[in-house]
């Protein structure tokens, strides 16, 4: 079982610094992208990547939540997003990074049940970025939102991601454990469910009433029943905690790794 941590810092100009600073231990550290996100100097990205292959490190990419926009029904913020997502698979693969998170298409309190104009260009711009990422090795991983959110409901009660991977056979997910509890969802079933579809899972814990973001077993997740459920279906990605504090960070990956074994 492999293990990453975000870098606390949004900013790609303090990436470097970020790294230098954060917990040892880890195997993965994800980079949350600004946005827009900016020209990266050359001497940062191979920096980045030659610490990547010296000490063993995956990277894995985040676009920013509430940016990125690739359903939009304006033609200029759909393609500014598209070309931000596009800009990050660029990153990533000089990166070496294996895995670009994005988030559904944020909505209007009135399209929140269904707008079909958007999830046909949700749909489109998906299947586009996801086509351009394989030519570099690179897998596109659609988060799962909480419910109650900015975003539809379909993306929080896994009908409308799986809707999608149904249609784009490139496409992942990127299961986000904390998420999927505020929805009230059975994480083994979901996890069999998607099985070799996961590409990387947020870890994070909350009592079932709000986006937490708690260390392990601080919450109401069964975590038990979701790291049995891993180990029958061979998952081999990584699990990154998305909580802070160094302690909590160490005491979760060894109770993880225990419930793994």
């Amino acid at each position: 079982m492999k293990f990453a941590v975000q870098v606390p810092a949004t900013d790609s100009d303090h990436w470097l610094h970020a790294l230098e600073q954060a917990p040892p231990g880890f195997a993965g550290y994800a980079l949350d992208c600004p946005y827009p996100l900016p020209d990266i100097p050359v001497a940062t990205v191979k920096a980045l990547r030659t610490w990547g292959e010296e000490r063993g490190w995956t990277y894995f990419i985040h676009t920013p939540v509430g940016k990125i926009k690739l359903g939009s029904l304006d033609p200029i913020v759909r393609q500014t997003s598209l070309q931000e997502v596009k800009r990050a698979i660029d990153l990533a693969a000089h990166l070496g990074a294996r895995v670009i998170t994005v988030h559904p298409t944020p909505c209007n309190d009135h399209e929140r049940d269904s707008n079909p104009e958007m999830e046909r260009l949700e749909r489109k711009a998906l299947s586009e970025i996801c086509a351009g990422a394989a030519h570099h090795g690179v897998a596109i991983a659609l988060e799962n939102m909480p419910p109650g959110s900015v975003f539809p409901h379909r993306y929080s009660d896994f009908s409308g991601l799986l809707a999608l991977l149904k249609e784009i056979a490139p496409l992942g997910i990127t299961l986000d454990v904390g998420h999927a509890n505020l929805a009230q969802i059975s994480l083994p079933d979901m996890v069999h469910r998607l099985s070799h579809r996961i590409r990387h899972i947020h870890i994070h814990d909350n009592n079932g009433s709000a986006d937490q973001h708690l260390p392990v077993g601080q919450g109401a997740v069964d975590w038990i029943g979701f790291m049995k459920a891993l180990a029958q279906i061979d998952y081999e990605g990584f699990l990154e905690l998305e909580f802070q504090g160094y302690e909590a960070q160490i005491a979760s990956k060894r109770y993880l790794e225990g419930l793994f074994r």
